[in-house]
């Protein structure tokens, strides 16, 4: 029985405690409620914005339809202020002249004060608006009186400009004092100092009845806006539509299409053609990587076939006929030395094209260089063509040492390959300003005017006059011009068929003080 009791009473205890943490939670949960509203109202609002922007043309006439309305208030409240505001101004006109109007008859003696007491009295509650009637004369301050209706409090006539302020946010009274004068005689003035004080929101029905046409206004602008803008819309997107789907079908595969500019106009038309020129020097540099791959290709087969036939060769029956052995040895030497040529060839121009090559500068005489690079050249010529120089001695210059012997070479070697023989090669080297100008000149087969432009392109050859057959892998001319942009160089070209070309050559003149 006791244990029966002792469990009960355990059990109440417990159940008490369990009410109170309720009654202390039901505060919390009861909060829960409003805020899950809130949060759903929230989601509704997200995503009725979301549908009415899923598109820039939805986003922009949302985005200027809010902007109308928002504006739309502004204005509405702007003309029903000013509209009140000018009807007080006139009604306050009227105000004053209907008391100074029945001011002038009590000075005449018409009637009492009484009388006038009343009768302002009776305009002020007729037009709910507090008035109130400071009479003084300058000759006898004795004489002069204030009349004030019971409409509003004496007090607000007396408050300065900065207390009107508060007054007229708050309660919405405007006050208003107007000065009027009656002349006693030639000589005497009576002065009547007449405050009215005004309620705006006793305009409530004009303000309802201007501020509702207004807004009606404002909606058939809207609604006319709205169809208008929508057509405008569609005209001025419309481009950028077929722009998309001319975009979405270029790829690696197919990029001859062009972006279709007719119907674009304004910052439009400029994006288009923008997209187009970069479509073309992407279509530009795709045919130029594709031919170099292939002309790549074309070179690494040649030496990589004589290889692989020596090695048959050798494999079958080269092993112990020693003048095959040695001819074999001699051919996969030369080839081998020749595909790591164009392999490190290929290397500069790739370092050229990442902007990784690298450059050891230092100061030393170019027209030294130059006249030793002659001498080399006209040793390894044998003698089939006539070398002039014509060069200026001590030219410091502050460049690649390596970089610009090799340069010198491939141009007067490039001039001894396509110059027949008993041709002339001249080489100018001379200072103008702060740069020198290097003139490698020859009289040889020359190069077309239409070859010109692709003179420098890598493994380029025109069909005449640069073949295989004058050795080479076509990338001497490219690796040069590489060589001479990378120290702040330029180069141009002169040529003319069957009379010969000149490359000239412009690199900077830097003294060792300001070599880097």
């Amino acid at each position: 029985m006791l244990k029966s009791l002792r469990r009960f009473e355990a059990s109440g205890t417990s159940s008490m405690r369990r009410n109170k943490e309720d009654n202390k939670q039901r505060p919390k949960k009861a909060l829960l409620f409003p805020v899950g509203v809130f949060k759903e109202i929230k989601h509704v609002f997200r995503y009725i914005y979301l549908s009415l922007t899923l598109s820039m043309r939805k986003k922009i006439s949302f985005d200027y339809g809010m902007l109308y309305w928002v504006a739309t208030l502004i204005t509405t409240f702007i003309v029903l202020l000013g509209f009140s505001l000018y009807d007080i101004q006139q009604k306050n006109l009227e105000m004053v002249d209907g008391v100074f109007e029945m001011v002038v008859p009590f000075e005449m003696g018409v009637y009492n004060m009484d009388a006038l007491t009343y009768q302002l009295e009776s305009i002020s509650s007729e037009n709910s608006v507090g008035v109130q009637v400071i009479m003084s004369r300058q000759d006898r301050e004795e004489i002069g009186y204030t009349i004030t209706s019971a409409t509003y409090a004496s007090s607000l006539y007396r408050l300065s400009f900065i207390d009107k302020i508060p007054l007229f946010f708050n309660e919405g009274l405007i006050i208003r004092s107007s000065n009027r004068y009656y002349k006693i005689n030639e000589y005497h003035t009576v002065d009547y100092k007449i405050m009215t004080i005004h309620n705006i929101k006793s305009m409530n029905m004009t303000r309802m009845v201007v501020g509702g046409l207004i807004l009606i206004g404002q909606l058939m602008g809207f609604v006319f806006m709205s169809i208008i803008g929508s057509i405008r819309l569609k005209q001025v997107f419309k481009p950028i539509y077929t722009m998309t789907k001319a975009a979405e079908k270029i790829s690696i595969n197919d990029i001859e299409g062009n972006l279709d500019v007719s119907r674009a106009k304004y910052e439009l038309k400029d994006l288009a053609l923008t997209f187009n020129d970069m479509l073309d020097r992407i279509r530009s540099d795709y045919d130029k990587q594709k031919r170099f791959v292939s002309d790549v290709s074309h070179e690494l087969r040649t030496p990589i076939s004589i290889v692989n036939g020596y090695v048959r060769m050798l494999d079958r029956w080269g092993k112990e006929d020693e003048a095959i052995l040695e001819e074999a040895i001699d051919a996969i030497k030369s080839e081998s030395k020749n595909m790591q040529v164009l392999v490190e060839n290929l290397l500069t121009l790739v370092r050229s094209d990442n902007q990784t090559l690298k450059f050891e500068k230092e100061v030393f005489d170019i027209g030294k260089l130059a006249t030793e690079i002659m001498k080399d050249m006209e040793m390894v010529d044998e003698g089939r063509h006539t070398f002039i120089c014509d060069i200026q001695m001590g030219i410091h210059v502050c460049l690649d040492y390596a970089k610009i012997k090799q340069t010198f070479r491939i141009f007067i070697d490039n001039a001894m390959k396509y110059t027949p023989d008993d041709g002339e090669i001249t080489l100018k080297l001379k200072q103008e300003y702060s740069s020198v100008i290097i003139s490698i000149i020859d009289t040889g087969i020359g190069v077309d005017k239409n070859d010109l432009p692709y003179l420098f392109d890598r493994f380029y050859r025109s069909d005449e006059s640069r073949t295989r057959q004058t050795g080479g892998h076509g990338l001497g001319l490219s690796i040069a011009k590489a060589m001479i942009i990378g120290q702040n160089g330029m180069i141009r070209v002169k040529s003319k068929v069957q009379e010969g070309s000149a490359f000239i050559i412009s690199l900077p003149v830097k003294t060792p003080e300001t070599c880097i």
